[in-house]
């Protein structure tokens, strides 16, 4: 479903695109003779581009969880009751379910914003049949809910959050994928330490962006709990009493997870095509962090400044765009293969088309 979801993505970001790409609407220079492109115009840039980040960095996730998962069937396959390493399969076959769980639920309901988010960029266009984006959204709305209501899986994802960080207070070591919650005595009260805003533009930096913010919201969490436990509560109704912590924390983890899935999949991609897929990771590392910037002034990582900057650095991301790559695989003069469909259906004659059925007739 996480791969589901980067497909469905891609195809509802290449609809808006290509429409942006050639519909043409007002002017935003006197001097221009044609209409201005709305991929031209800085907010349609906005609204566009860190959807199609989001729609890589849900690929490679994707691609991530089932490597995550073969390895885990493939542990679970060849590991005996009496094999010393048995505790730490079991770790990994929590971390994979709850990871899953909560990737689950963060992806589907982004695509599904996602697909809207697009079907809007086409203005009255948008809602046509002839978009694909409306029944689109119909058709995937239902991962939202089956397989697992998303904001119940979410709280799957902030207990199993929530006992890791109690884990670590006694003093047991967390997986790969909750790494940060080893680091709780120098992430907690960590800044950006950059010299320059420049230097936030590292997957390192914005890596730790998120370390330090998850941290602090599991934390907060995991004391909420904590707390309820001290008032008298069994834990259950502890895990319910703090379950709004617990939603907050499974978000912002999973948009640091996906991120450093999205990172891992870049240092290992083709040398050629490094360059590309760089800045489209930083778009969607600097855009989540910018839709989420409470957090980390809250938390006090970045100052007020240095999130003008991470703000300021996305519109300039939303701009680069890539043609080149686009002219030397679609040369000029090249029929598309849909073409004579399409010109077949603005061609046909209507009248000769079959003649609808009279109703008076049907009723008779």
């Amino acid at each position: 479903m996480v791969v589901d979801s980067g497909n469905v993505a891609k195809k509802a970001v290449t609809i808006a695109g290509r429409y942006a790409a050639v519909r043409r609407q007002f002017s935003s220079n006197p001097h221009d003779i044609q209409e201005t492109k709305l991929i031209d115009y800085a907010i349609h840039q906005y609204r566009l581009m860190p959807l199609l980040a989001m729609a890589y960095a849900f690929h490679f996730t994707g691609v991530e969880t089932n490597k995550l998962y073969e390895e885990l069937m493939d542990k679970l396959e060849s590991t005996q009751p009496d094999d010393p390493s048995i505790g730490e399969v079991f770790d990994t076959l929590k971390e994979t379910h709850a990871t899953s769980a909560g990737l689950k639920a963060f992806c589907t309901w982004g695509t599904l914003n996602a697909i809207e988010a697009c079907r809007q960029t086409l203005g009255g266009h948008g809602y046509s049949a002839y978009t694909g984006l409306a029944t689109t959204y119909n058709d995937f709305a239902v991962h939202c809910t089956w397989e697992g209501d998303n904001t119940i899986l979410t709280l799957q994802l902030g207990r199993y959050l929530v006992n890791c960080y109690r884990e670590v207070l006694n003093g047991k070591s967390q997986p790969e994928g909750v790494d940060y919650l080893n680091h709780l005595d120098s992430l907690l009260s960590q800044g950006c330490a950059v010299k320059t805003n420049q230097e936030i533009l590292n997957f390192d930096i914005i890596q730790q962006a998120w370390g330090v913010v998850t941290a602090n919201i599991v934390k907060k969490a995991g004391d909420d709990f904590n707390e309820s436990l001290k008032q008298g509560m069994n834990p259950e109704m502890a895990y319910e009493e703090c379950s709004q912590a617990r939603l907050a924390a499974a978000k912002i983890h999973s948009f640091g997870y996906v991120f450093r899935r999205f990172t891992q999949a870049v240092k290992s991609a083709p040398e050629g095509l490094r360059p590309i897929l760089t800045k489209v990771c930083l778009l969607y590392g600097l855009y989540s962090i910018e839709q989420n910037s409470g957090f980390f002034l809250q938390y006090r990582y970045f100052t007020p400044s240095q999130m003008d900057y991470v703000r300021d650095h996305v519109k300039v991301l939303c701009r680069d765009k890539y043609f080149e790559q686009v002219k030397r695989q679609n040369p000029v003069g090249q029929t598309h293969p849909y073409l004579p469909l399409i010109q077949t259906l603005l061609g046909r004659n209507i009248e000769d088309d079959e003649p609808l059925e009279d109703d008076d007739e049907d009723d008779d």
